[in-house]
């Protein structure tokens, strides 16, 4: 069930406006992180509304929430929740860091990884 009072629901359901979708699929949307800890940084969401993992079905229920983030790290990165970790201004970079990962994606499709 799509909620439209949900933003995960709009994002997830690409009723947000700009979003930076790198991978789509039935279940899922990934999409860029607007405040980015990391250049890369993705949010992972299941298109289907859910407030508990409890609601979740089959392969799903093992997600601690409605959403997970993938964080790109890097050599002396560290981690500090809540804070860029690389500050350098990758939330200005969506666009460019979407054709990176979208071209990587569509090559490693193609040698079948």
């Amino acid at each position: 069930m799509l909620y439209m009072e949900c933003l995960g629901c709009r994002i997830a359901n690409g009723i947000e406006p700009d979003l930076n979708i790198v991978y789509e699929n039935e279940f899922i949307t990934c999409v860029l992180d607007i405040a980015p800890f990391n250049e890369g940084h993705t949010l992972i969401l299941p298109k289907k509304h859910y407030c508990d993992v409890e609601e979740m079905e089959g392969n799903f229920n093992d997600l601690t929430h409605y959403h997970m983030h993938l964080i790109p790290r890097y050599e002396g990165d560290g981690f500090i929740w809540g804070e860029p970790l690389h500050p350098h201004g990758a939330e200005k970079r969506l666009s460019q860091t979407k054709k990176k990962i979208l071209k990587t994606l569509s090559e490693e499709k193609r040698r079948g990884r």
